[in-house]
């Protein structure tokens, strides 16, 4: 029996006709469907009609997304749209379901957990959040559905032209280049062939030549350098305290660790990072960002330029 084809197809209806603004993706063989619009043009897409019924939808612009859901999408991104927290979004991309197929609650709550996971895993955007989403308790059955519907709906996104669901780059060139980092290859071990070496915390270090580099992430900063062939992570860095899902065995125990340590204290009046009250080094980069931001994906570490600051008083 031939493998079935990976091919897929995608149709998209513009409403209002010629080449730019109000689309609509959908694909006959899946029930997801996206609508994709600039939020200027919101009142005609509302008064079209076209867009209605249970939905998880993203706000995009400025570098920062917000994911909601609801079964009034109009009203709701209406309310958003007068919302000055929200002014930093341009487009909105809305995920329902096709005719006859329309999106229960518990799909919608799936689908804003799912797109908010993984946005946080990838980095590629700041994700803008209100109570942080909880995943719904679903039975396999209806999980496994969800799967299915949620690898369609990413793909019509992307036909959309929804760029975010992409990991940051790693290797930008350009002022305070950040440090190429190895790609992450599982190893049949099941961890990733880079993530063996040790983790020494507490280290007395320099820079070996005097750089340093930076990582922000979801109101992380740390600070880091090369020392004696090690990538040292310095005492008043951030450390975010939730675990990503996606985050594998290896890093949850060195995170374990550090945390058993005795050396991250808390930050008056914040809960989601600790501060880190010595120097820890780690074998490379990557290891140092994944343990860092408890996330498989994170931004690059980037080059940090030379600040002084001169008191004239």
């Amino acid at each position: 029996m031939s493998e079935p084809s990976a091919a897929t197809t995608t149709i998209v209806h513009r409403p209002f006709g010629g080449m730019a603004g109000y689309r609509i993706l959908s694909d006959r063989a899946s029930r997801a469907v996206v609508h994709a619009f600039c939020l200027t043009d919101l009142a005609a897409v509302s008064s079209s009609g076209l867009l209605a019924g249970g939905c998880a939808y993203l706000l995009i612009g400025a570098g920062m997304a917000y994911v909601g859901e609801s079964g009034k999408p109009m009203r709701r991104l209406a309310e958003h749209a007068a919302d000055p927290t929200k002014a930093f979004a341009q487009d909105a991309f809305v995920i329902s379901g096709c005719d006859g197929a329309a999106f229960d609650k518990s799909l919608s709550l799936d689908f804003q957990w799912r797109l908010t996971r993984e946005l946080v895993d990838l980095g590629s955007v700041a994700v803008v959040k209100g109570a942080n989403p909880v995943r719904p308790d679903l039975p396999l059955a209806d999980r496994s559905t969800h799967d299915r519907i949620y690898t369609d709906a990413l793909r019509l996104l992307h036909d959309a032209g929804c760029t975010i669901f992409a990991p940051a780059n790693r290797s930008r060139d350009v002022a305070g280049s950040s440090i190429p980092t190895a790609t992450d290859t599982a190893s049949a071990g099941g961890a990733d062939a880079e993530d063996s070496g040790p983790m020494a915390i507490g280290v007395s270090a320099a820079a070996a030549d005097g750089e340093s580099f930076e990582l922000t992430y979801c109101n992380v900063w740390a600070r880091a350098y090369r020392s004696g062939g090690r990538f040292v992570v310095a005492a008043g860095s951030d450390i975010r305290t939730a675990t990503n899902d996606s985050v594998d065995t290896v890093t949850r125990k060195r995170r374990s660790e550090l945390f058993r340590a005795g050396v991250l204290t808390e930050i008056a009046g914040v809960s989601d990072r600790r501060r880190l009250m010595v120097a820890v080094a780690f074998p490379t980069e990557s290891i140092a960002a994944k343990v860092v931001c408890g996330a498989h994906s994170t931004p690059p570490w980037t080059s940090l330029p030379p600040r002084a600051v001169v008191l004239t008083v």
